[in-house]
């Protein structure tokens, strides 16, 4: 009996008590930093000017009519999301950035350094 109580007292209806979003500011430090690319630079540019501008993407996942392109370099992730309607090319619409631990900088610092860092496909 006292160990049906010692089980029974564990349990609770309470949510769990853990988040994916924990709220934490992500910390950029970059060696190479470059310049500040603000989102509304990236907003509208197809698959030739991201590449121009931030080299060979690491990731490249098709959904379509949705796409996301992720770069990287030193300090960050950088995510570009992109779409296409009625067959169109694709265009930029939208980024978010990470620090390498996962959490949220701003766009315009990551952009600038996967910019400066940008990587070719040989």
């Amino acid at each position: 009996m006292g160990a049906l109580l010692l089980v029974t007292g564990c349990n609770t209806d309470s949510p769990p008590q853990y988040s994916l979003v924990g709220g934490e500011k992500g910390v950029f430090s970059s060696r190479n930093a470059g310049s500040p690319i603000a989102l509304d630079r990236i907003k509208g540019l197809d698959e030739a000017q991201l590449a121009n501008l931030f080299g060979t993407g690491a990731l490249d996942r098709k959904d379509d009519p949705a796409r996301a392109l992720r770069y990287q370099s030193d300090a960050c992730v950088l995510f570009v999301y992109l779409y296409r309607k009625g067959g169109t090319a694709w265009q930029a619409e939208f980024a978010d950035a990470y620090d390498l631990h996962l959490r949220p900088l701003p766009v315009d610092q990551c952009a600038g350094s996967v910019a400066a860092q940008k990587k070719r496909v040989a």
